[in-house]
């Protein structure tokens, strides 16, 4: 599911699930953790990015489906924040490479990260709240760069915006052709790797200051908890699921 490769000084984290639009199961979360983990004592950059024409639809929706008990939902939430805040701590700049799709906690990764760029036919979306769940992490950051009322719209409304409104709230930092995304990602690595490690490094975590700490995680994960094993979300995960199910038959 998660496959790595080294480009000079640049480790590339690629999701490989396309099947399933590189959605990420619990394991996937933990992998992901130890390969950005791995990363930054190997590179100067980290890159991640997808297999296919979906960068990442988020959790897979099974998954959700299948949780009984708020521990259930804390080991989930422990896992994808070990990934959020994990990048946001990394020692090292992430650079997410988005080829397509970008949905729940795909959105959130390009949140999280340092900088992105994104082909032109991109799109982003948290539609969480059609499952009866809602994206805490998202919430908070994304209001942080774009703003209150466009993170609520992205919320709220649980629908797509393309790769031109994500470049004008701030999501990503460039929208480029497909066949020009390696060439965009692999510019911004040879820029920054001029500078010294502890130059970037210091950076990064000034750029931070103040956040995350234990409380904006343990606030977040919580949120998450309250929302994901209600009754609510149960019918609306079974919904999406024999909808899918449906689909895929015909």
């Amino acid at each position: 599911m998660i496959e790595r490769s080294v480009r000079e000084e640049a480790v590339w984290i690629r999701l490989d699930r396309p099947e399933k639009l590189n959605a990420l199961h619990l394991d996937d979360w933990r992998d992901l953790h130890e390969e950005l983990e791995r990363a930054s004592t190997e590179a100067r950059v980290a890159v991640i990015t997808g297999t296919g024409d979906a960068f990442c639809a988020g959790d897979d929706i099974g998954t959700l489906e299948s949780m009984d008990t708020a521990d259930d939902v804390n080991e989930l939430a422990e896992r994808l924040h070990d990934v959020l805040f994990g990048i946001e701590e990394l020692s090292i700049p992430v650079i997410t490479a988005v080829n397509g799709l970008a949905y729940g906690g795909g959105c959130e990764i390009v949140a999280a990260s340092d900088m992105a760029v994104a082909i032109e036919e991109a799109t982003f979306a948290l539609p969480e709240t059609r499952i009866g769940a809602y994206p805490p992490f998202a919430a908070e950051r994304i209001a942080e760069f774009a703003g209150k009322k466009r993170s609520m719209e992205l919320m709220l409304t649980g629908e797509p915006i393309d790769a031109e409104t994500a470049l004008q709230w701030g999501l990503i930092n460039r929208a480029v052709p497909r066949s020009e995304l390696v060439d965009a990602v692999t510019d911004y690595v040879d820029s920054i790797v001029q500078s010294p490690k502890d130059s970037t490094r210091l950076a990064k975590q000034h750029t931070l200051h103040g956040k995350p700490d234990a409380g904006d995680r343990n606030r977040i994960a919580g949120a998450l908890a309250q929302t994901a094993i209600s009754d609510d979300c149960r019918r609306a995960t079974r919904a999406f699921l024999e909808r899918k199910t449906d689909a895929d038959g015909e």
